[in-house]
């Protein structure tokens, strides 16, 4: 059975109402983080005066969890109604990212402060993410993953292309810590409509309930042994590692060597993020072209425009920072839309969680590794070198993974079929959130 992002398929995806709450769930939180990405950092750097090497490692501190949390995070979600997951997370991560500015106007706004943060909504985020990773197939039909997946990467894209020109002129307007607030209300508006979701209940009952190492081995195996999910999993870690070692330091990077204001720095990845929703229009054509294995493999090589940020010069950067985002993010689309899909299809649904926990485990702990290195990178060799060397080992994995099996897939099938994040977008990275995303789907 091939799936496509027909328009027969989005329009059966959008009649269903508890979809249209998922997605609409989804956009807004997403926005608010957008927001959160720009203005963590930004608190850290213009309010605390951090050092590249400390905003480095704030980054490390939010996608940390998902290399602490990430295998056990599938089978405790399993236990546990996912609705009731991904509500009383939205509500925790609201009041955690309040503090923020509480502790701001007191006066007592501290780096530590801030890397608690970042560490307390980035392991709520690692429960929340598996859980509604997990939800979409229940909600739709395997035939439609593609067009679902398609059309909550298309609000990804909305919410990366608004979302940093936001964050910047609320910055620069009211401040980084008050600007927080507005990822906090977006946490709020998302458990209200995911209210609306049915109950969802724990896929394991407490009699069935075997040994959390023996569950986490169980997910670990299903997702080596499946030969694409592997390639997957292998290719997008690499990507996030590198991604985030550019990411690490790309904010103090445009502020203190290219000499860019936080509204220019936050207009800079929202006009790059429109790249984003070209990929996830693009990706129904090109798989029907290419095949949906040669679109990721494409997508893998289109990170190579990330050499756009080195090659900035001082004098006028805003074309190539623009350039190259914009390339990187029609990169990551492509990958976002077809990896979360063929993932979802290819596994049964007593091991959605822990295949979409083992995957965020690999992909997304491979952020804080990143940014750790990004870190270590800028204090040993500057800025300049650890921009360049993550810009070119980025793309370098297209290599692999064109001599891997995803080269074949031609078509997403279901894992009962007869036919048989993420990524991180670097234009505009997650706090993590719903991806993956799906991102460093």
């Amino acid at each position: 059975m091939n799936v496509t992002l027909s328009g027969a398929a989005a329009a059966g995806v959008w009649a269903d109402r508890r979809y249209r709450r998922l997605w609409g769930s989804v956009g807004v939180s997403l926005l608010g983080s957008e927001i959160t990405t720009l203005a963590m950092p930004l608190a850290a750097v213009a309010v605390l005066d951090a050092s590249a090497p400390e905003v480095a490692l704030l980054s490390a501190a939010g996608t940390a969890p998902f290399l602490l949390l990430g295998l056990p995070a599938g089978v405790w979600v399993d236990r546990w109604p996912r609705r009731t997951v991904m509500v009383r997370t939205d509500w925790a991560r609201a009041v955690l990212l309040a503090s923020v500015p509480v502790a701001y106007v007191l006066g007592m706004l501290t780096l530590a402060h801030l890397a608690v943060v970042a560490f307390a909504v980035g392991s709520l985020s690692v429960l929340f993410d598996v859980a509604a990773l997990s939800v979409l197939p229940a909600l739709v039909a395997r035939h439609h993953l593609a067009a679902a997946n398609g059309s909550l990467e298309a609000a990804r894209a909305v919410a990366q292309t608004s979302g940093p020109a936001l964050g910047g002129v609320l910055v620069q307007a009211v401040s980084a810590p008050l600007a927080l607030l507005a990822d906090g209300v977006s946490f709020v508006v998302s458990a209200v409509l995911l209210r609306g979701l049915p109950l969802l209940p724990a896929t394991q009952q407490a009699a069935e309930r075997r040994p959390v190492r023996r569950q986490i081995a169980e997910g670990l195996a299903f997702c080596l042994r499946h030969p694409v999910i592997r390639a997957l999993a292998g290719g997008g870690a690499w990507l996030n590692f590198w991604t985030h070692v550019l990411l690490a330091v790309f904010v103090v990077y445009a502020v203190r060597e290219l000499h860019q204001t936080p509204a220019t720095i936050g207009l800079v990845l929202a006009a790059s993020n429109a790249g984003y929703l070209l990929g996830s229009l693009l990706v129904p054509r090109l798989n029907r072209w290419l095949g949906a294995g040669p679109t990721v493999i494409a997508g893998v090589l289109l990170h190579g425009g990330l050499i756009g940020v080195v090659l900035a010069p001082a004098a006028t950067p805003l074309p190539w920072l623009v350039a190259a985002f914009t390339v990187q993010a029609v990169g990551v689309s492509l990958w976002n839309v077809n990896a979360v899909s063929l993932r979802q299809a290819a596994t049964p649904e007593a091991l959605l969680a822990r295949m979409n926990a083992t995957t965020r485990f690999l992909l997304w702990g491979a952020m804080p590794l990143g940014a750790a290195t990004g870190a270590l990178l800028a204090t040993t060799a500057g800025l300049h070198a650890a921009v360049a060397v993550a810009a070119v080992a980025a793309p370098l994995v297209a290599l692999p993974l064109a001599l891997s099996p995803l080269r074949m897939v031609g078509a997403i099938a279901g894992a009962d079929d007869e036919d048989g994040e993420d990524l991180a977008d670097a234009g505009a990275t997650p706090v993590p959130e719903t991806q993956g995303q799906p991102s460093g789907s």
